[in-house]
């Protein structure tokens, strides 16, 4: 790094490179979306800090020197990002919009910038100058032995406390200097005159029901052993995949547990009562709201408890918490994030299969749709998502395998599989040639998919060249289904472009294509003689009657529709249509395919060459479904009364 910076060769960085690394970081800072406006200044402070000599140049052995104990320096390039030890801080610098006190100088931060350096766990704030002297005071978020008795006690943070005191609820004067007192485990706030009022004893608070404490965590070696050896015998009949070693977890640049060398680094003996959670969060979801998630919930819960999929994946947490009993797993991500955890807990020997709760941070989010916690992340209070899980129900979700053999060899080498799970959707045709048309153009100009509006229109547009190319005209000819052992007639009503096999009621951005709400209404009024032409319309198979189906997440079933064109997929997502066409509700399919055909598992498309393709039942996972939401309006007390 500090050769690709002294430009000329020199051995030195002169003003002239200095400048530019400044620049560099600056660029940086305001590509994270920071506030830069007095950012400036600060880095060029720093950057005088590192001549150590004071002779206008910064050397090889000042730059490793500097760039080790700079701490705002290493905060602002990403590269302080490894979980400390136990009392050891963990800096984010931080702008705060009202007035805020340095917790070592006790001295006011002043100016319009990122005015000073906030620990992510305990929030104790210092100022840049001051870092270097804090002390290290930062929560313990694990206990090394479990030999005597230990107490859970307040963590207090002085200073920088708004609101109302929680014993005498009067307001605490934040303005006048460090004043007041919080928890930082029971978020209690007190005047510094109430705290000798509080018991030393620390409840945890509103949220203790899915808190670790420090007293529930303790590292364990013996037991270790024991639990490998068990899992060895318990999954002998596995593969050799599925029963291998988990990987050692990778801390080298994420906020994952340091010292975390296997996955039962740690003993976990939850309090009474809790149902602690596990929370898994993919960065690279959602635009950056990731990380500012994980800093949240590593603050209202045990860090511990929070894991950066980034860095090492989800298997090595879930080996340490596989005997946790009442656990619930919160997956903060997509579609493809839920598969991906699903996938690993299946690797998995749980004292007790937890639930897995839902934020959705993706494009599409049709998963998190259907479990009712909506279709994207919109800035919640993690208070308020905590409130949702506690009042959420578990309920059984099916997985489908899905297996592929192709038919001799192909002229044309198809793509490798993404999945052989199918937790969403499986499609065949049109939609999945227009997914496939999105996929290639940003694996080719990623620059171009950069806000879920432009790939929207990026759908938009790749929707109406397909509408108007048709590149899997009559596809009905071209494909035998069986279901259940019963042949589909796909030959009747119009003909076909695509192919859909439902797990979930929710697709394609949370279009409903098997048309749940009319089958309710159909099943409301009872059995009605039907058209001739609706007979031709709709195909039957495994003898149920598809126009009173209802589509069920757990049932076992998986639902077959039909697709005209793009077309008929806009008008289903806006209303003017119920449904695609109805084609089976049935337990096992077996497509035959005669040619090449664009494919996709989960939003995740690729080319088939003719081939035979098995869908069978592989198991039912509990998920977290989210209480139905209030009505509002002035009626709603009407509705609530009845």
């Amino acid at each position: 790094m500090f050769r690709l910076y002294d430009t000329d060769g020199n051995g030195v960085l002169d003003t002239f490179e200095l400048d530019s690394i400044v620049n560099q970081m600056m660029n940086v800072a305001e590509y994270l979306g920071w506030d830069v406006s007095e950012l400036k200044p600060i880095l060029e402070d720093m950057m005088v800090e590192i001549d150590f000599d004071a002779d206008g140049t910064v050397s090889l052995e000042e730059w490793k020197r500097g760039g080790l104990t700079t701490i705002p320096l290493l905060v602002l390039l990403g590269l302080d990002q490894n979980m400390k030890e136990d009392g050891n801080h963990f800096w984010k610098l931080k702008h705060f919009n009202r007035s805020a006190y340095c917790n070592l100088c006790l001295n006011m931060l002043v100016g319009l910038g990122k005015k000073g350096l906030c620990c992510v766990f305990c929030k104790y704030t210092v100022h840049e100058r001051c870092v270097q002297r804090a002390p290290s005071s930062c929560i313990a978020t694990y206990v090394k032995s479990k030999k005597s008795p230990h107490v859970m006690s307040h963590h207090w943070i002085e200073g920088n406390c708004h609101g109302k005191c929680s014993k005498c609820k009067k307001t605490i004067k934040s303005t006048n200097g460090i004043t007041g007192l919080h928890c930082r485990w029971c978020q209690m706030t007190l005047h510094n005159s109430c705290a000798s009022q509080i018991k030393p004893e620390c409840t945890l608070g509103e949220f203790r029901v899915h808190i670790l404490p420090p007293t529930s965590i303790c590292p364990i070696v013996l037991d270790r052993q024991r639990s490998f050896s068990r899992d060895r015998r318990s999954t002998s009949g596995l593969s050799r995949s599925e029963t291998a070693d988990p990987l050692p977890v990778d801390t080298s640049n994420s906020n994952l547990t340091q010292g975390v060398s296997g996955p039962m680094s740690f003993q976990i003996t939850p309090l009474e009562n809790a149902r602690p959670l596990l929370v898994f969060i993919n960065p690279k979801s959602g635009g950056c709201q990731g990380p500012k998630l994980h800093r949240k919930f590593q603050y209202l819960l045990n860090p511990r408890q929070v894991y950066d999929l980034a860095a090492g994946g989800p298997l090595p947490a879930l080996q340490m918490f596989k005997d946790v009993p009442e656990m619930k797993i919160i997956c903060c991500g997509g579609d493809g994030t839920v598969g991906w955890i699903l996938d690993s807990m299946d690797k998995v020997q749980f004292l007790k299969q937890p639930s897995v709760g839902v934020i959705p941070l993706g494009t599409g989010n049709d998963l998190a749709r259907c479990l009712r916690w909506g279709g994207g992340y919109e800035g919640e209070t993690i208070g308020k998502i905590l409130k949702k899980i506690e009042k959420a129900t578990s309920v059984m979700m099916d997985r489908w395998q899905i297996s592929v053999s192709e038919e001799g060899e192909a002229e044309v080498p198809g793509d490798p599989m993404p999945y052989n799970i199918v937790n969403n959707y499986f499609s065949i045709g049109v939609d999945a040639a227009i997914c496939f048309k999105f996929h290639i153009e940003r694996e080719k100009n990623p620059h171009k998919f950069n806000s879920r509006m432009r790939n929207k229109m990026w759908y938009f547009e790749f929707g109406t060249t397909e509408q108007f190319a048709a590149s899997c005209k009559n596809l009905h000819q071209e494909i035998d289904i069986e279901c259940d052992g019963v042949s589909l007639e796909l030959s009747q009503g119009s003909s076909l472009q695509g192919l859909a096999f439902l797990n979930i009621p929710y697709t394609h951005g949370g279009t409903n294509m098997w048309g749940d709400q009319l089958s309710r209404k159909r099943a409301k009024r009872g059995p009605k003689k039907q058209k001739k032409d609706r007979d031709r319309e709709i195909s039957t198979s495994s003898l149920n009657d598809l126009s009173t189906a209802i589509q069920d997440i757990g049932d076992k079933l998986i639902e077959v529709i039909g697709l005209e064109n793009c077309l008929h997929m806009g008008q289903v997502r806006t209303g003017l249509r119920a449904s695609g066409r109805r084609l089976a509700q049935c337990s096992s399919v077996t497509i035959r395919t005669k040619k090449r055909f664009p494919m996709q598992i989960d939003g995740e498309p690729w080319m088939q060459p003719p081939s035979t393709i098995q869908i069978t039942h592989k198991n039912q996972v509990p998920m977290l479904m989210a209480q139905m939401p209030e009505r509002k309006g002035i009626f709603s007390s009407l509705f609530k009364s009845d």
